[in-house]
């Protein structure tokens, strides 16, 4: 038996669309073209894959059990055959780098703004996702490393230490909390403005649930939620690296006891792809640059001191 990727491709297709017609024109192949192939398919595993009416096409109790299959390893062999396209530009100066969305607007364009500075011939590309989408995004092939606040490894990747941040209370300088010595229980009776569920979820884990956080908003991105703060709605709570762009919105960050909480941001990597070149370097650039340069003590000023100058056109 001799299975094809192209009868593998034109049977999930038909699968997905339930359609011989509207999967050729998917394929850009005629509709008998697709059942040639289908039935190809059909003649080499020795038992018919859909169930066919002159209205209708749905997958066989045996085509369902080859389905789940045939997607998987329809998927290996993309995931294959892009980094099979990337190993001749392995050596290439280009690194793809997925970051959460507040690393990725606060630490990570300093960072590559001075790592452009050291190694001028290597880009790297940013794109910011939702922590859920970040690991994903290395298993696809879409991004080399990416940076977010710790979370179980999925399947092939492997984390990093990067570096550790006190998760702090983000409110206005006139918040009645602000700038004393303010305990998780006082926050609970205060509207808090979640970005994501998810993450107050993470923080309620260790400081105990009960009673539970006063949720005012959940929004999908910290600057929202800095806006929200900053118009007197509620309390951010983010790490104290956050201040970066909490400054911005006129906020303090109050650090919070009982217990004092610390996250840790982490690099994920691939598993079992190799790093270019260009994003060892770049990994190696990034971990020295956190040892020299605490993500929680840069302020507005150390900020605009770290960044490099600004490159201007000269005219003639």
């Amino acid at each position: 038996m001799q299975l094809t990727l192209r009868q593998i491709e034109a049977f999930l297709t038909v699968a997905n669309l339930r359609s011989f017609t509207a999967a050729g024109a998917s394929l850009h192949i005629t509709q008998s073209a697709v059942s040639n192939l289908i039935k190809d398919l059909e003649t080499q595993v020795g038992v018919p894959l859909f169930d066919r009416t002159s209205r209708s096409v749905a997958l066989s109790p045996d085509g369902r059990e080859l389905y789940t299959l045939a997607q998987k390893a329809f998927h290996e062999f993309l995931l294959m055959e892009k980094y099979a396209a990337d190993l001749s530009s392995l050596r290439s100066g280009r690194v793809r780098v997925v970051g959460a969305p507040l690393i990725a607007c606060t630490l990570l364009p300093l960072l590559m703004a001075h790592f452009k500075r050291v190694e001028p011939g290597i880009r790297v590309e940013l794109v910011d996702q939702p922590m859920a989408l970040l690991q994903s995004s290395i298993q696809q092939g879409d991004a080399e490393v990416g940076f977010g606040p710790a979370r179980l490894p999925e399947a092939d990747i492997r984390v990093q230490h990067f570096f550790t941040t006190p998760v702090c209370m983000l409110s206005r300088p006139d918040h009645p909390l602000a700038d004393r010595h303010s305990s998780w229980a006082e926050v609970k009776e205060i509207p808090v403005i979640a970005v994501g569920r998810e993450s107050v979820g993470y923080i309620a884990a260790d400081v105990g649930t009960e009673p539970p956080f006063t949720l005012g908003h959940v929004v999908n991105q910290m600057p929202t939620a800095f806006a929200l703060a900053a118009a007197g709605c509620g309390v951010a709570l983010a790490g104290r690296f956050s201040l970066m762009l909490a400054r911005g919105y006129g906020l303090v960050a109050t650090l919070l006891h009982e217990p004092v909480l610390h996250r840790d941001m982490l690099m994920y990597l691939p598993a079992v792809r190799r790093l270019s070149d260009a994003a060892t370097t770049f990994v190696d650039f990034a971990l020295q640059f956190v040892k020299d340069h605490d993500p929680n003590t840069l302020d507005t000023a150390t900020v605009a001191e770290l960044a490099p100058p600004l490159c201007t056109r000269k005219g003639p």
